[in-house]
């Protein structure tokens, strides 16, 4: 079972008015199988902390770990730059809530292009997951062309192509209508049971978050 592990990972920032501490320490590990939210208001750390996961921020203090699958402990907090960007190409797959998505490329070649970086070869597999995400007549389509909650589909299909261990999506509903909220949310909490990865969704919904397996409650 893999998992990320993150032990008082905190980031610091100079707002004018001093050093602040973000997110705070916390203890927590996400997991295959298994979903955790993190949750509350903005300017509380979420997407600071799931940076962190992702190796895209480096911690000032705290660390934060990957287990694979093998069982083998990667380092994420002390690694170069280019060992993160193996670890997050390899490991995760990451939605943002701007989506994202490379304008010039269709809806197909952006869903495939985490195969690419990775050298796998598997289209046919991945490509299928726009059809489960109710988006398969949109392959030939660039961005551009797509409502909100399209694009945020297929993010969800892009950041499933390679098969990640850990999904960590960034507030991906905050850009989206109510009802293409929810339709959004229920997508991607049965794409990763259907994928059998874990998830982490940084949130600042109550209602999404009490969805989830674990929450981890910041800024309380």
């Amino acid at each position: 079972m893999a998992a990320i592990e993150v032990a008082g990972a905190v980031k610091h920032f100079d707002d004018g008015r001093g050093v602040r501490r973000v997110p705070g320490a916390v203890e927590f590990a996400a997991r295959t199988g298994r979903t955790t939210a993190l949750w509350g208001p903005s300017g509380t750390g979420k997407s600071t902390l799931l940076n962190l996961m992702a190796g895209i921020l480096v911690p000032d203090e705290g660390t934060v770990r990957f287990l694979g699958n093998d069982g083998e402990a990667f380092v994420v907090s002390n690694a170069p730059e280019r060992h993160r960007v193996r670890y997050r190409r390899r490991h995760l797959g990451i939605i943002f809530q701007f989506f994202n998505l490379v304008p010039t490329l269709t809806v197909a070649e952006n869903v495939v292009l985490p195969l690419a970086l990775n050298g796998l070869g598997d289209r046919t597999s991945a490509l299928a997951r726009l059809t489960t995400l109710g988006v398969g007549d949109c392959a030939d389509r660039f961005p551009d062309t797509l409502s909100g909650g399209e694009q945020q589909r297929v993010a969800i299909a892009r950041a499933l192509a390679h098969g990640p261990a850990i999904l960590l999506a960034d507030e991906p509903t905050g850009n989206l209508d109510a009802d293409n909220a929810d339709a959004v949310t229920e997508l991607l909490w049965r794409a990763a049971e259907h994928a059998a990865c874990g998830l982490v969704v940084a949130t600042h919904n109550k209602r999404i978050a009490e969805r989830a397996d674990e929450v981890i409650a910041l800024g309380q």
